[in-house]
């Protein structure tokens, strides 16, 4: 099976918001929720798919086609370097 998928270039915004989505603070707790990011990834990020999946559908596919996909967005470790100063490279 063939898939297309379309993905929106990021801003400086959309690297703060992923990063409140990635990161859970609870008091003096920080936990990284992985989950938290793809889902905040897949949801905003691809605008559009062929055949056309819902944000559900996306989040649902098998591991193998979950990573393809993922393969074409920032990674968490990506991001964290884009807080940091590097925004240049989280779309390299």
């Amino acid at each position: 099976m063939v898939m297309e998928v379309w993905v929106r270039d990021i801003s400086f915004l959309d690297v703060q918001k992923a990063a409140q989505s990635m990161f859970q603070m609870d008091g003096t707790n920080i936990t990284l929720d992985l989950e938290g990011y793809w889902s905040y990834a897949l949801s905003n990020w691809v605008v559009r798919t062929n055949p056309e999946l819902t944000t559900q559908e996306l989040t649902n596919l098998n591991a193998f086609v979950g990573q393809q996909i993922a393969a074409l967005l920032p990674k968490p470790d990506e991001m964290a370097e884009a807080m940091q100063g590097g925004f240049t490279k989280a779309n390299s």
